[in-house]
């Protein structure tokens, strides 16, 4: 059985050959726009945005990164400073405690010896000159740290006046400083007889007695001895005694003994074996009339008084603590005693992520001079710098200043210690932070441009591979197709 298929081989092949010239051009039209899409593959505006964008984000990563590390070392800086400051501290601390040692091994001695007296003396003053080198020497280049440089300054103006000191974290004055108004000047204790020193008290020597802090002292007149001599054989006793006390002499012999420190808080009894001579009745100790307390306002604020020395309330925002001293022995006429202006010059720290602020630290000045002032005392020590051993008294009074000294030297070494240890670390740890954070994004976004990269290197090829793709469906020529039909 045959099967006859008839064919129109020549329509077939014309149409076959016409469309064939048909999908070249539209081949030939394709394979330009596809060149023209590769190329635009290859070099797209797109990512040179993106690379623009990348540039951008990364060079702001970088000055933000230069930043940080500009903080993280200006911080180490400002750590060192501090640093210093605190070992310099627990230096002093150390010498300090000595000198309690020293001064409680004193006070116990049972029998007195002037040989080892003299020698504690001399242990004394050699470690007071061992703070003072500490105060001086004490420096971060060429920056003084504990010499008073970095602290509270103040300026009294006005006679009788001086400033004495003000809390560390004080602000500074405005131009014209605080007014210092007087009311009442301070006074010291004081006792005056009624009856003159006479020669023939003085042959019928006289029994005088003097109590000051606790201890009770005797003095007796020398028969044939001058009323003007016993006066002076009286005041040479009682400096060699180291009494604060002195004799007020005046033209009728009359004894009048005064304390050596202002205020109320000082007094002294006294008796005579006269009536009258010094004490109302013979034989019966007389009590001191009490000194006065200084009386009035510093930018006016009512303030307190001890001695010579006025000093507004600690509760007292801004000018908490700050004390001045009037010496004058009456008040001003008008009541205005001068002004006292401040300065605040203590180190300013820049801490804090993502807030910065600024944290204030006045270090004031550790020289011996300084330390222990205003301590209540009835040898009249005015600073750690003046205290000795030469008497019992003596020897009690350096202790109450030390123990003043001490205490100041604490307070300041807490707050050096709490910048170091809380301030300064938790300031660098949220650097670093910062830091590590900036670190990891910048990886991040290099990571994120290769990425970008290998997806259009990866697109180019998929465009290849298109174009490969529709140029060999379109040579497909006439002959395969009619074998096919075959």
């Amino acid at each position: 059985m045959s099967i006859n298929i008839q064919t129109n081989i020549g329509p077939a092949t014309t149409g076959l050959s016409e469309q064939g010239t048909f999908r070249n051009s539209m081949y030939q039209e394709q394979e330009k726009e596809k060149k023209e899409k590769q190329k635009n593959l290859v070099r797209p505006a797109a990512s040179k945005d993106h690379v623009s964008a990348h540039f951008m984000i990364n060079e702001d990563l970088r000055l933000k990164s230069t930043g940080l590390q500009n903080e993280i070392s200006h911080l180490e800086e400002e750590m060192s400073i501090v640093q210093i400051a605190a070992s310099a501290l627990e230096n002093v601390e150390v010498k300090l405690i000595e000198i309690m040692e020293l001064l409680v091994i004193v006070s116990n001695e049972i029998k007195f010896n002037s040989v080892m007296r003299e020698a504690d003396q001399q242990e004394l003053v050699r470690l007071i000159k061992r703070i003072n080198t500490v105060a001086d020497e004490t420096s971060y280049g060429h920056q003084s740290l504990l010499d008073g440089s970095y602290g509270v300054r103040g300026v009294a103006t006005g006679e009788f006046l001086d400033f004495v000191m003000m809390n560390t974290n004080s602000k500074t004055s405005p131009l014209s400083g605080y007014e210092v108004l007087v009311t009442e000047a301070a006074t010291r204790s004081e006792l005056k007889g009624f009856r003159p020193f006479t020669q023939d008290i003085v042959d019928h020597k006289e029994q005088l007695i003097f109590e000051e802090g606790g201890t009770s002292n005797f003095f007796i007149t020398h028969k044939g001895e001058s009323v003007s001599a016993t006066f002076h054989r009286l005041a040479d006793w009682i400096s060699q005694l180291k009494l604060p006390l002195e004799i007020v002499r005046n033209v009728d012999n009359i004894l009048h003994l005064r304390h050596l420190q202002y205020g109320s808080a000082y007094s002294f009894k006294a008796s005579s074996f006269t009536p009258g001579l010094l004490s109302l009745e013979g034989q019966k100790v007389a009590l001191a009339s009490p000194g006065l307390d200084l009386k009035g306002r510093i930018n006016g604020i009512p303030c307190l008084g001890h001695g010579q020395y006025l000093s507004v309330p600690a509760e007292t925002e801004d000018i908490s603590g700050l004390t001045v001293r009037y010496y004058g022995s009456e008040a001003p006429i008008d009541k205005v005693a001068g002004t006292v202006s401040v300065i605040q010059n203590g180190f300013q720290f820049r801490v804090g992520i993502p807030e910065p602020h600024i944290e204030l630290l006045s270090l004031a000045s550790i020289h011996t001079s300084n330390l222990g002032v205003d301590t209540e005392n009835v040898s009249g020590f005015n600073s750690l710098e003046e205290i000795d051993i030469r008497t019992e008294q003596r020897i009690k009074d350096s202790i109450c200043v030390l123990e003043k000294s001490m205490k100041e030297i604490s307070e300041v070494r807490d707050r050096v210690k709490v910048f170091c240890e809380t301030t300064f670390n938790d300031s660098m740890k949220d650097l670093r932070n910062e830091y590590e954070k900036l670190v990891i994004t910048e990886k991040n976004i290099e990571n994120s441009v290769e990425a970008h990269v290998f997806a259009e290197q990866t697109g180019n090829i998929i465009a290849k591979n298109l174009v490969r793709s529709t140029e060999a469906q379109a040579h497909q020529n006439h002959e395969t197709v009619l074998s096919l039909l075959k």
